[in-house]
């Protein structure tokens, strides 16, 4: 009887043991990835605007995944999942991210990319392609965090902004100080500058034998589409404008998500010293 009594608790300790690494039903089986894992089970993005919502920490990364981040260079494309939207109208697509709970970016290819289609814009947070009338856009939309697999993604699908537009001119008299410096002005116009817009420019003036060169750089832009006075104060490093003749050459910039529109103004300028 003691020689019973020792083993049965032996193998009830066996029996649970077992018990605990057995799988238990459906409910411990591991997570199926989600069914637009890869560009073949893409989900269909009927219309624009529209937002899609899906956890990713199931899904995966391959070759395929890589081979396209070549042409991007992200630092991680995990937890990748497909979309695909036909663009009928060729106003563009644009893709945003933002309200992810995780660091997430998006490729866009332009076709199957199983079948050739190849990246036509890419970026972290929010990307953004225009073609031609019935493209057909799939869109890869991923952790790019190393070592964060995924997490709750949000997708914003969306038509393109309108193209930027840029206008300038360059006042053609100018005035130096005695401290060498000189003021240029003129006017500037530009709209839908979502990303960028800024004035950059050159003076170049000969003073006995030494071409003065100058430059300016006005950042930030207001882009309402209304006419706008700009002023700069230029100094040169190799000498002191005067008064006399001088040549600039400007260019304003008004960049948006996928394009920017520039006009540039070559003009001799007369300076005045002091304003006279």
């Amino acid at each position: 009887m003691g020689e019973h009594s020792m083993r049965a608790p032996r193998l009830l300790v066996a029996l649970a043991a077992v018990a605990l690494l057995a799988p238990v039903g459906a409910a411990t089986a591991s997570a199926a990835p989600p069914g637009n894992d890869t560009p073949a089970g893409a989900t269909v993005v009927a219309s624009v605007p529209t937002t899609i919502s899906q956890p990713t920490g199931q899904a995966t990364t391959d070759g395929l995944d890589d081979s396209l981040n070549a042409q991007c260079g992200a630092p991680a494309t995990n937890g990748s999942v497909w979309f695909r939207y036909t663009d009928t109208t060729g106003e563009g697509l644009v893709v945003d991210l933002g309200a992810s709970d995780i660091s997430a970016g998006a490729m866009i290819v332009d076709g199957d990319p199983a079948a050739g289609g190849s990246v036509v814009a890419c970026g972290p947070v929010s990307t953004a392609a225009v073609g031609a009338p019935g493209t057909t856009y799939y869109v890869m939309a991923f952790s790019d965090t190393p070592g964060v697999t995924g997490g709750n993604l949000s997708v914003t699908f969306d038509k393109a902004p309108p193209s930027p537009t840029a206008g300038l001119t360059v006042a053609p008299r100018a005035t130096a100080y005695k401290d060498g410096s000189m003021l240029l002005s003129g006017t500037y116009s530009c709209t839908n500058a979502d990303f960028f817009a800024g004035l950059q420019g050159q003076v170049v003036q000969t003073v006995g034998r030494t071409k003065i060169t100058g430059t300016l750089d006005l950042l930030g832009l207001q882009c309402d589409g209304d006419v706008h006075p700009w002023n700069a104060v230029v100094t040169s490093e190799n000498g002191l404008f005067a008064g006399g003749k001088a040549a600039s050459v400007s260019v304003v910039f008004a960049c948006g998500l996928i394009e920017c529109a520039e006009q540039l103004v070559e003009q001799k300028v007369q300076v005045s010293r002091n304003g006279k």
